[in-house]
């Protein structure tokens, strides 16, 4: 399958939704102390989904940032740490008050995050969302046979693994937009389902030379938190609806659901 190397995210970075621990064993001092996503706030310090709270080092900040990492402009990231030498590596659990830790980062990617857009009925999205042509899929296979799905991170953002064609050139990346839509009054939607559509506009691309696959992440917090308020409780099931073409060339008129079961009992929540 012909792809390229820098259109493909790290599907590594698709591990879970919580920090875990990796302290030293007989083998020798890992490489980090915690490995996980954390949304960062005023891009100053990190906060993971059960609330914990972690102030990265000055100097690993610059040094990530000089990698590429821009921890200003990131809202969910991927990062693995060290603990600095004065703070306990003690692994922090839902069932735990919130801590504070100081670390320095080994490493930190950021995940392509954005608002969700909301519209008052179909035609509204398709007259305010543009729309011209197909993902692959939003459950995409690695080379190693694994195969990923869309999962969310505490009841703050919904993270979609997705695959589309495109043109092999680096600069039509930015020609291609993925907008995730909320509709108000989407009769689909139950008191235990949460609906979501998934719009693909390719811009000025007409070819599809190459897969591309990325994590894109979308803030659906207040979302969530009015459907909780309409139905007395989160939603057990999110449904994102996107139109699915294996060759990504053709826009089909039907929509592929994809379904998250989400169990609120067992899933850690952001504050």
């Amino acid at each position: 399958m012909k792809q390229l190397k820098f259109l493909m995210v790290a599907f590594t970075l698709l591990m879970g939704v919580s920090l875990t621990s990796c302290l030293s064993d007989d083998a020798g001092e890992s490489m980090y102390d915690g490995i996980g996503y954390v949304r960062t706030v005023m891009g100053t310090y990190f906060i993971d989904p059960n609330g914990n709270t972690y102030y990265p080092t000055s100097s690993s900040v610059v040094e990530m940032e000089a990698q590429g990492f821009k921890m200003s402009e990131a809202d969910l990231a991927y990062i693995a740490f060290k603990y600095v030498e004065d703070t306990p590596t003690t692994k922090a659990d839902a069932n735990t008050t919130p801590k504070t830790f100081r670390i320095k980062l080994v490493s930190a990617a950021a995940v392509d995050s954005y608002q969700t857009e909301e519209a008052a009925s179909i035609e509204d999205m398709e007259t305010m969302v543009p729309e011209n042509a197909p993902i692959v899929t939003l459950e995409p296979t690695d080379n190693y046979g694994q195969t990923y799905k869309p999962w969310m991170y505490g009841t703050e953002m919904l993270v979609l693994p997705v695959s589309w064609k495109m043109e092999n050139k680096e600069e039509m990346l930015k020609q291609h937009t993925l907008s995730l839509v909320y509709i108000d009054s989407d009769e689909a939607e139950s008191g235990t389902e949460l609906v979501f559509y998934l719009r693909h506009d390719k811009g000025t691309d007409t070819k599809t030379d190459v897969f591309a696959v990325r994590n894109k992440a979308y803030n659906i917090k207040n979302i969530m938190e009015g459907f909780k308020t309409k139905n007395g409780s989160y939603p057990t099931t999110i449904i994102v609806k996107a139109k699915t073409d294996v060759d990504g060339a053709t826009l089909p008129e039907n929509y592929t659901d994809y379904s998250i079961s989400l169990n609120w009992s067992t899933q850690s929540k952001s504050n």
